[in-house]
């Protein structure tokens, strides 16, 4: 079917993206703050227009308890990133253990992220294009640092194709999928919600507020337009 292809293609254009930003330009991207910026604005409008929306669609039918996944993604990367970086700060650098646990919590993360895209195409092409636009974004600029420093090759393309797949294993489980969608959206939306925070706090190497309030206002407008296509 034509949403198979559609996830396949699109999965994989995030795990190329995520392979060139981590091992080819990461560090020249990590710096334009403006770039970042925009991109978390982006975020953020998507997250408060579709994805919350969508979250609460679900809880109609699942009940609230299904905002305990979108907390529990906000939760487990806070504390990954308190663990690692507070408790493990006054090091020079993080442990090879710790930085495992932070390549598998990004690794199902972005595998996740591969499983939701087969939903989203499923619903049409407006609906996996704004869900796909905000992560590509995410994963060009890393508006997280992520900073894993693979000393293998095939580890790194093994990691960058996470998303692939997650697409691979949500169209082998359809069915599997569609019951679980809500809690699996929930849990992306906290995660994705963290990182937008944590990057978009104000200080002085930051955030760029001219810059996250054009990616607010773009991507309302492209949503908005998206809407009169649903």
């Amino acid at each position: 079917m034509a949403f198979h292809l559609l996830s396949l293609i699109l999965a994989g254009i995030l795990s190329f993206a995520d392979y060139v930003t981590e091992n080819v330009f990461s560090k020249k991207l990590r710096k334009n703050q403006k770039l970042i910026s925009f991109s978390a604005g982006a975020a953020i409008a998507y997250i408060i227009l579709n994805l919350f929306p969508e979250i609460a669609s679900y809880a109609l039918i699942d009940g609230k308890k299904i905002f305990l996944y979108a907390l529990l993604g906000f939760v487990s990367l806070n504390l990954i990133e308190q663990y690692i970086y507070k408790e493990v700060g006054k090091l020079k650098s993080a442990s090879s253990y710790h930085k495992s646990i932070h390549v598998a919590y990004f690794f199902v993360y972005n595998f996740f992220i591969g499983m939701a895209l087969v939903s989203f195409a499923l619903k049409g092409l407006t609906q996996v294009l704004l869900f796909f636009i905000p992560f590509l974004l995410y994963i060009i600029v890393e508006m997280l640092p992520q900073e894993f420093e693979f000393k293998s090759g095939n580890f790194r393309i093994f990691y960058s194709l996470a998303p692939l797949f997650g697409a691979i294993a949500g169209i082998n489980s359809i069915d599997f999928l569609d019951s679980v969608f809500g809690e699996l959206i929930a849990f992306i939306t906290g995660t994705l919600l963290y990182i937008v925070i944590r990057e978009s706090l104000p200080s002085d190497e930051a955030e760029r507020p001219v810059y996250f309030l054009i990616g607010i206002l773009s991507y309302t407008l492209i949503i908005l337009m998206g809407w009169n296509f649903v």
